[in-house]
C-alpha cells in the first residue's frame, strides 16, 4: 500500500517533510535551498562546492512546518 499525502489527502506521497515527518506529494512539498556562507564555499562572492561538502542544502517540508524551518 502506498502512502497517501497528509496534507491534501489525495495524491500518493513521493517525500516527507524533514521537520515532522509527514508524507508530502509533489504539490504539497515545499523545497527550501539554503546556500551555506563558509569562505570555503565562496570565491569572489561566487557559491561554490568546497572540501565540506555541497554549498547548497535542501530540505523539503510542509506548508505548516515552513514558517519553522531554521535556515542559519
Amino acid at each position: 500500500m502506498k502512502d497517501i499525502c497528509g496534507i491534501c489527502k489525495e495524491r500518493e506521497a513521493t517525500a516527507k517533510c524533514s521537520v515532522c515527518g509527514i508524507p508530502l506529494c509533489e504539490s504539497c512539498a515545499i523545497e527550501i535551498r539554503i546556500e551555506d556562507t563558509h569562505p570555503a564555499h565562496r570565491i569572489k562572492g561566487i557559491t561554490t562546492p568546497g572540501i565540506t561538502g555541497e554549498a547548497v542544502k535542501r530540505k523539503i517540508v510542509c506548508p505548516k512546518c515552513v514558517t519553522e524551518i531554521d535556515i542559519f
